[in-house]
C-alpha cells in the first residue's frame, strides 16, 4: 500500500509520539508498504530524505525547539502540509495515518474530503477530551467540536491501552471504530547487561522536565533520601521548562554531589545509562504510553512510578515493578529505601522467562506486524 504518515514531530523533534511514527514508518516500509512522512523541519535536518521505500519530508514551517511546540506552530505546520499537498500533480496514497487527531488529523480530513482518501488517527491521549484536565482542558474546550468530527470520519482510531479505548469510546458514544496496539521497543538497542550496572545504587529519571511529569514529587523524595544512611546517584535524562528551576532546587537543597543533569542525550547513549541503573523512577500525572518506561523495562531496570495508563499494563508488582500514588514524595522515598535494603543489596535482575516473554510481547516487529495485519485487512476490503 501507499501509506502516508502525518506527525508534526518526527526524531529529532519532539518527544515519544515522534519515535513512535519513526518506528511506523520504518516498520512498516521494511514490510514492503510505500511509505511518506510529512512532518516539521529543523535546523541541521534534510528538507527531503529518501532510502527504499521510506520518504521523510519536513516542511519549513513556525518551530522554536525540539522537545516542544505551540499551537501556533502546529497550525503553522498544518498550513504548511496542506499547502505541500495541494502542489503535489498527484495525490494517490492509498491510506493516511495521522499521529493525534489535532494537528495531523485536520490534514487527514481535508485529505479525505479533497481526494477520498480513508485516514486512521494514532491517538497519543492528549488528544481524547478530557484526559489531563490540567495541561489540555483549555484546548480541549476550543478543539471539542473538531476533535469529534476527526475522530468520526477516521477509519479506525488506534489507542495505546484499554483505557484510553474507554475514554475515547465514551467520548464518541461508540467502540466501533477504536482499536488498541500499544508501543513498542527496539529489542536491539535495549536489553540488560548486568555487567555494565554500576556498583553504587543509581536511580534514573527519563523524560520532559514539565509539569504534567510532576518532576518535584521526584526530586523531594531524593532530598528525604538523602538524608538517610543510602549512598546512591541519580541522573536526570532530559530537558524543559522546569530544567533551571530542578537545577535551583538541587543546588538549594546541596544535591549537586547526588544528582547529575544529562539533558538531551542520545538514544545510544540512554540505553547505556539504563543497562547502568538499578532503577527508574516515574511521577507523572499523565502518561498514555511510557516510551521510556518500556526501554528501561526491557534493559532490566526495576520502575517504581505513579499509576498511569500504560505503566499499569506493563509493571507487574513486585516483579519488575511497584506503584506509589500521584505526588506522593513520602511514599516514594520508603519504596526507593525498600528496594534499597531488599532488592539491590541481593542484587537484583528480573525473571528471565518473564522479561523474554514480555521482550517478545512489546518488541516493535510484533507491534508493527499488528499494524500490517490491520492495513491488509483494510487493503483486502478496499479491492
Amino acid at each position: 500500500m501507499k501509506i502516508l504518515i502525518l506527525n508534526y514531530e518526527y526524531p529529532p523533534l519532539g518527544g515519544g509520539a515522534g519515535v513512535v511514527s519513526q518506528y511506523h514508518a520504518k516498520g512498516l516500509a521494511e514490510k514492503g508498504h510505500n511509505v511518506t512522512v510529512i512532518s516539521t523541519w529543523y535546523k541541521g535536518e534534510a528538507e527531503i530524505e529518501t532510502k527504499n521505500n521510506l520518504k521523510i519530508v519536513r516542511l519549513k514551517s513556525k518551530r522554536r525547539f525540539i522537545y516542544k511546540s505551540n499551537p501556533i506552530e502546529m497550525l503553522s505546520w498544518v498550513f504548511h502540509a496542506i499547502k505541500y499537498l495541494k502542489s503535489k500533480t498527484e495525490i494517490n496514497y492509498d491510506l493516511c495515518l495521522s499521529h493525534y487527531a489535532i494537528p495531523g488529523g485536520l490534514v487527514a480530513y481535508f485529505l479525505k474530503l479533497k481526494y477520498k482518501i480513508p485516514y486512521i488517527i494514532i491517538s497519543h491521549g492528549e488528544d481524547i477530551p478530557f484526559l489531563n484536565k490540567k495541561v489540555m482542558l483549555k484546548y480541549h474546550i476550543f478543539t471539542y467540536y473538531f476533535l469529534k468530527l476527526i475522530f468520526a470520519n477516521s477509519l479506525n482510531n488506534i489507542v495505546l491501552t484499554n483505557y484510553l479505548k474507554l475514554k475515547l469510546d465514551k467520548f464518541l458514544k461508540s467502540g466501533d471504530k477504536s482499536i488498541v496496539i500499544p508501543n513498542g521497543s527496539n529489542e536491539k538497542l535495549f536489553f540488560p547487561d548486568y555487567s555494565k550496572r554500576s556498583k553504587n545504587f543509581k536511580i534514573i529519571y527519563v523524560g520532559r522536565l514539565a509539569d504534567v511529569k510532576e518532576p518535584f514529587v521526584f526530586l523531594e523524595a531524593i532530598n528525604m533520601l538523602s538524608k538517610r544512611n543510602i549512598e546512591f546517584t541519580v541522573n536526570i535524562l532530559g530537558d524543559g521548562p522546569l530544567k533551571e528551576k530542578a537545577e535551583n532546587y538541587v543546588k538549594k537543597n546541596n544535591l549537586s554531589e547526588i544528582i547529575k543533569f544529562k539533558g538531551w542525550i542520545s538514544k545510544e547513549e540512554i540505553a547505556e545509562e539504563y543497562q547502568s541503573s538499578h532503577m527508574q523512577v516515574i511521577s507523572s500525572r499523565f502518561e498514555a504510553f511510557s516510551i521510556s518506561a518500556l526501554e528501561s523495562l526491557f534493559s532490566g531496570v526495576y520502575i517504581l512510578s505513579t499509576p498511569v495508563s500504560g505503566n499499569t499494563d506493563i509493571i507487574k508488582k513486585g516483579v519488575n515493578g511497584d506503584f506509589y500514588n500521584f505526588k506522593d514524595s513520602f511514599i516514594l522515598a520508603n519504596k526507593i529505601e525498600n528496594f534499597y535494603n531488599t532488592e539491590f543489596k541481593n542484587s537484583y535482575k528480573i525473571n528471565e522467562e518473564f522479561l523474554e516473554n514480555f521482550r517478545k510481547m512489546y518488541s516493535w516487529n510484533n507491534i508493527i506486524t499488528q499494524y500490517d495485519k490491520l492495513l491488509s485487512e483494510i487493503n483486502t476490503e478496499k479491492n
